[in-house]
């Protein structure tokens, strides 16, 4: 599995140029997924379920979203869970059965495990690319950036953070 922070930007690009295109925002990680081969489906999930991923064998892979989150929070957690499936497909281990399934708590946001840092590093790379960030920081506020880039304030103060703009 691959897990490198600067694989997931890597693979971001790769695949928000090849499957989406690359100057349109904001980005829509379903069409991507539909587009690598993987259904996306919205139904109500538990509580402090937000998403998940699963492949059984020799079925595609569903990547299953929170009917009622926010579009906003739809489209991270969609995000997210493609970067779970890309890193599988890319040290090809793709072939097996395989689910991911991503809690509302905090360990969910400590950073300890590599597999979540990295799809949340692919997740933020893939909707808010940092040369497209960098170029619009600059004259625009967090808030404005966000509702360009889809995603919500917090996401938005993440990546900035990150990005050292913030």
């Amino acid at each position: 599995m691959t897990t490198n922070t600067q694989e997931a930007a890597r693979l971001a690009d790769k695949y928000r140029v090849v499957f989406w295109g690359e100057d349109i925002f904001p980005v829509d990680p379903v069409t991507i997924a539909r587009n690598v081969g993987v259904e996306v489906l919205e139904t109500e999930l538990l509580p402090d379920v937000s998403g998940a991923l699963i492949k059984e064998a020799g079925k595609d892979p569903i990547i299953i979203l929170e009917a009622t989150d926010h579009s906003n929070r739809k489209r991270f957690s969609c995000a997210h869970e493609l970067g779970h499936y890309a890193s599988r497909v890319e040290s090809d281990d793709d072939d097996r059965q395989y689910e991911y399934v991503d809690f509302r708590d905090g360990n969910s946001t400590t950073g300890q495990d590599p597999e979540e840092v990295f799809a949340n590093n692919f997740a933020a790379c893939l909707l808010m690319p940092e040369a497209e960030v960098r170029s619009r920081a600059k004259n625009t506020t967090h808030a404005e950036l966000a509702v360009f880039f889809g995603v919500s304030n917090e996401a938005m103060k993440i990546r900035l953070r990150t990005l050292r703009l913030l």
